[in-house]
This record gives structure tokens, C-alpha cells and sequence, in this order.
């Protein structure tokens, strides 16, 4: 297994002219992209960079921001993903979080910085070296690759995590992490591995799905990444066509925009596009088939990871789509992932228990950077404990069902939010859900939902109450149920919905 440094130097020589990344700001190969990156490797060293530094990168999705990942990597520093979603003071927090020594700005998020490191100067003197987007192509210097220290349990990037059950903390994942998560996406799921793979990156690269499973993976596998800025409808389809893209990342609620909107009824990605992934959510039968009907030769893959576990998990393939025996599951282990349920206290609990999901592999995070004690608590006889709650059938494939901290405590009954959520799912006119529980001085918690309904079908609070009286206890029906728009749902910078700034904003505190 080599290195990300080794990689940059394997595909320089194995696919020299070949297109590495494409975005809105230029192309690059393979060997453009290994030179690029080990000059400005000299030139950080030359700045004061050495193994081990931290280096803050405020970038988007842009050649420029995925090129300084394999900068600071060759330099053998870690590259620290900023969230550029943050305001001033939560971007001053981060800098603080992580204490890196330099920052990388991309040029369209200087003003965002230099307010932050105002806010940090007001309670630390010394501060990171910022180096601006201008300034990068004059730090280069020298030809070929360079002699490097970096081993696989070097730290290469510290990532947030999604921040939508607490404060983000700092993850610090290795080269071995990242190299381990892009052989099982390679050969679980065929990320990369198609003839002429392109793939697309939506998602942010300050998350684990953009860095580490869209835009490492397919590097290592010698495969092009395409970087937009953003997702749109529009731009998805038109990038598509333009680039050629043959797969993608999207989560659950961009999958069910561009199914409500029938964007995948096109003869574009049909005729491009060879398998999409999509994970951070769920995704139930009725939105599966629709898929399928309008994209029958495109495999439909499901993955379920944290950034702690680097990220990746569990996966249902495409086969097991459409099989109602394991509709709503988060599927089976990729190749080198252990998965095991454990009660509060570390032991295994038996086949169709509750148990919170517990992840050994190679690709777990070093630590919470900072966090010792969080760390131990995370880190337990070489098991990351999830906070997640699933259970398993006797054919290994896990179904989640909540959060630890998510979980409804109704009438002395435990319902799960996502369990909830999973049947309103299945209801042909819900676009999306999130189901919560309020304080409520006779029940301990009420369960109540908000329901975004697809635009072109119709239902009533009766009608979604009685349709789910179908499939679970009375208890679990939430008792309270409003409509909103699917731009009323507050979403982390990971995608995922915030349930605590839902209930600020309903009112249900």
C-alpha cells in the first residue's frame, strides 16, 4: 500500500497525459498535476513546512483547492479542509481548533479570512502565515519529485465532522485511512475503475465524500475527477454532457430534487452516466424505482459512513436495490471494514437486536485532533463507537435506525426518528421528512414531523397519519405534522439536516 506521495508520482509516470482534474478553473494531467504539486511542495518546505504541519486551505471545488491536497501532502505536511460555508467567528474557531501554521486562501474567500483572523486576534497573538491564491504559482520551484519522510500512519488531512448533533470537531485521518477507503470504494463499488471513469464532485471537498471517496479515490485508480462549485439541476445535466461524466456522489435530498423534477428522465445521462452513489440520508423503494424507470442501465449504489471511520462503512450494491427484502437497509461491510453491534458496555448483541454500530479498519481516524478524552471515549479496544443504533439480519446487512442522541423517549416507549422518517418515505407523495421529539409534560417527548410533499402530488396530515398507522404502533405516529418547503430545511455544510435549528425554527423548543 503506498502513500498519497507515492500515488502522485505512480500516476505521473502511468498516465502522463491523461486528464487528472477538470473545474471551472483549467485542466489538468496527470503529470502536470505531480510537477505542480511537488513545486509547490519545495516551496512551502522552503517556507517552513515541515512532516506533521498543519495547513489551514479555505478552497471550493476548483482545480486550485484540490491541487493544494496534493501539495501539502507531497510537502509531507496535513491539509486542513476549512468549511468556507462558516461565518467569521465559526472560521476563527476552526483555525483555533487545529492550530495550523499556514493558511491557503482561494482568492473569492480572502475577505472571509482576513475577518476571521481579526476575531482570533483579539484573544491569540501569534497567528498563521496566510498565503493568498496570487501568491502560490511564485512559491513553485524546482522539477520532479521529492525525497519525502511520509509513512502510511503519517497524518494526512484533519476533515469537521457534519456538526449536526454537536460543536464540529477536528478528525485527523492518515494516508493509510484514505488509501484503505479508495481500495474499497474501487473494489466494492467500482469507484474509478470503469474504462474512461469521470467522476463528478458536487459534494464539498471540506467533506469526507468529496475528498476522500470521489476525488482520492479516483486519483488513485488513475480515473479524472470532475469538480463543479455547486449543485443545480441545470448544471448537473449540462456538466454531464460537456464532460462526459460516468458517475457520481449526491445525497438522498439532490437524488429526490432531480427525480421530483424528472432531470433524470434525459437522454444525457443515459447516455453518459454509468452508476450514481448516494448516502447522508435515506432513500426508500419509491424513489429507487423511480430511478430505475428513468435510468434503467445506471447502477444505483447506497453507502453509509462518518468521517471518524474514514469515511466509508457499509454499502448496498446495486443489485440489492430494488430487493424489498432489504429495502431500507444500509447494506453490508466493504471488503476491509469489521461491523459489529455492541451494547453501552462493548459486547456483541445477538442477530435482530439493537445495538450501536461499531467500525474496525484500517481507515479509522487517528484522533480527534486536541481531543484526548473524546478520543478515548470514541476509540474503545480498537472499535470506533458511531453513536449510531442499527440491527442486522441473519444475512449480515445492517438497517440503522437512529442516533443515540436522536432517540425519542415517548409514554416510557423508544421510538427512532428514522424509522419514523422511513415510512413517510414510502408514501408516494413525500419528497422529504425529519421527525423529531419536543418536550412534552405527560408523554416525557411528543413525536412530531415536518413533511416537504413533491410538487406535483398532494396529501393531507389524515391521510399520511392513517398510511403510516399501516406500518408501525399508534405511539409512533407523530402526533403533530406540518408542510414546508424543501428550502425551510436547515442542512449542515455536509448536507445533513440539523434537527436542534429545525426546532428553533418551528418553534418546537
Amino acid at each position: 500500500m503506498h502513500t498519497i506521495n507515492t500515488w502522485i508520482e505512480l500516476n505521473a509516470r502511468k498516465h502522463p497525459a491523461k486528464e487528472a482534474l477538470v473545474g471551472i478553473d483549467g485542466r489538468v494531467t496527470f503529470s502536470q498535476l505531480a510537477e505542480r504539486a511537488w513545486g509547490l511542495a519545495r516551496g512551502l518546505q522552503e517556507k517552513g513546512v515541515r512532516p506533521a504541519t498543519n495547513i489551514g486551505v479555505m478552497g471550493s471545488n476548483t482545480v486550485f483547492n484540490a491541487e493544494m491536497f496534493f501539495s501539502v501532502a507531497a510537502a509531507g505536511g496535513v491539509y486542513v479542509a476549512y468549511n468556507w460555508r462558516w461565518s467569521a467567528v465559526e472560521c476563527a474557531q476552526g483555525i483555533a481548533e487545529t492550530a495550523a501554521d499556514f493558511i491557503i486562501v482561494e482568492a473569492q474567500f480572502d475577505e472571509l479570512v482576513d475577518r476571521a483572523l481579526a476575531k482570533l486576534s483579539e484573544t491569540q497573538e501569534t497567528l498563521p502565515h496566510v498565503i493568498r491564491e496570487s501568491e502560490i504559482n511564485a512559491l513553485r520551484t524546482g522539477n520532479g519529485p521529492l525525497a519525502s519522510e511520509t509513512t502510511l500512519d503519517s497524518p494526512l488531512c484533519i476533515l469537521y465532522t457534519g456538526g449536526s448533533t454537536g460543536t464540529p470537531k477536528g478528525v485527523v485521518l492518515s494516508h493509510r485511512a484514505a488509501v484503505a477507503n479508495a481500495f474499497n470504494e474501487m473494489i466494492d463499488c467500482r469507484v474509478g475503475t470503469r474504462q474512461d471513469e469521470r467522476g463528478l464532485i458536487v459534494t464539498p471537498l471540506f467533506h469526507t465524500a468529496g475528498l476522500l471517496c470521489w476525488l482520492a479515490t479516483h486519483f488513485i485508480a488513475g480515473a479524472t475527477s470532475v469538480l463543479a462549485p455547486k449543485f443545480d439541476v441545470e448544471s448537473f445535466v449540462e456538466t454531464v454532457e460537456r464532460e462526459r461524466v460516468t458517475n457520481t456522489f449526491l445525497i438522498p435530498n439532490m437524488v429526490r430534487k432531480m427525480l421530483d423534477l424528472r432531470a433524470f428522465d434525459s437522454p444525457i445521462l443515459r447516455e453518459n452516466l454509468k452508476a450514481v452513489h448516494t448516502g447522508a440520508g435515506l432513500l426508500r423503494m419509491p424513489d429507487k424505482q423511480l430511478f430505475a424507470e428513468m435510468l434503467p442501465d445506471v447502477d444505483l449504489y447506497f453507502r453509509y459512513g462518518l468521517t471518524e471511520a474514514g469515511p466509508m462503512v457499509t454499502r448496498l450494491l446495486a443489485e440489492d436495490m430494488l430487493d424489498p427484502e432489504v429495502d431500507g437497509s444500509i447494506g453490508q461491510p466493504y471488503l476491509m471494514v469489521d461491523v459489529e453491534l455492541q451494547d453501552l458496555d462493548g459486547n456483541k448483541v445477538a442477530v435482530g437486536e439493537l445495538g450501536e454500530i461499531c467500525v474496525r479498519s484500517p481507515s479509522l481516524m487517528l484522533e480527534y485532533y486536541g481531543r484526548a478524552e473524546q478520543t478515548a471515549d470514541a476509540l474503545r479496544d480498537g472499535w470506533l463507537r458511531t453513536g449510531d443504533l442499527a440491527v442486522v439480519d441473519e444475512h449480515g446487512y445492517f438497517f440503522f435506525r437512529d442516533r443515540l442522541k436522536e432517540m425519542i423517549k415517548s409514554g416510557g416507549e423508544n421510538v427512532y426518528a428514522a424509522e419514523v422518517e422511513q415510512v413517510l418515505y414510502l408514501h408516494p407523495s413525500v419528497l422529504e421528512a425529519a421527525v423529531v421529539g419536543v418536550p412534552d409534560p405527560e408523554w416525557d417527548e411528543e413525536v412530531r414531523a415536518a413533511v416537504v410533499l413533491r410538487s406535483d402530488l398532494e396529501a393531507t396530515e389524515a391521510e399520511l397519519r392513517t398510511f403510516m398507522r399501516e406500518h408501525l404502533a399508534g405511539y409512533k405516529v407523530p402526533k403533530t405534522m406540518v408542510f414546508i418547503t424543501a428550502d425551510e430545511l436547515p442542512r449542515s455544510p455536509a448536507g445533513k439536516l440539523v434537527k436542534s435549528q429545525l426546532k428553533d425554527q418551528l418553534g418546537w423548543v
